[in-house]
């Protein structure tokens, strides 16, 4: 099994969660329900993904990331992804996922 972990700190109307390591199959699942129970029920409006840390994303982290997209809109909550590797990001580019999510290259711009 690979590592992967996130860090979630939350600040007043937003949250960042950092992301290390492979969001596989093998990691999704508890992904999903950690970032439901900790992130998505709670009151912040704007939620910042920093995948700098992010080495690797497979079809199962995708789907993922698009069903906490669709429970975020759901809640009015706006998801933002900044620090993307190239090899995660040529991922999102051939999935088309870059025409859905919002991506910046920086925590300053996604911030904004």
């Amino acid at each position: 099994m690979n590592d992967f972990s996130i860090e979630i700190t939350k600040n007043g109307k937003i949250v960042l969660v950092k992301m290390k390591g492979e969001l596989d199959a093998y990691q999704s699942i508890d992904f999903k329900k950690r970032m439901i129970d900790e992130v998505l029920n709670g009151d912040e409006k704007t939620i910042l993904m920093d995948m700098t840390g992010l080495s690797y994303i497979d079809s199962a982290g995708l789907g993922a990331l698009v069903s906490l997209l669709k429970r975020a809109s759901e809640g009015s909550k706006e998801l933002r992804f900044f620090g993307m590797r190239s090899n995660v990001k040529k991922i999102f580019e051939l999935t088309r996922l870059n025409m859905v999510f919002k991506i910046f290259d920086t925590y300053e711009e996604a911030s904004v």
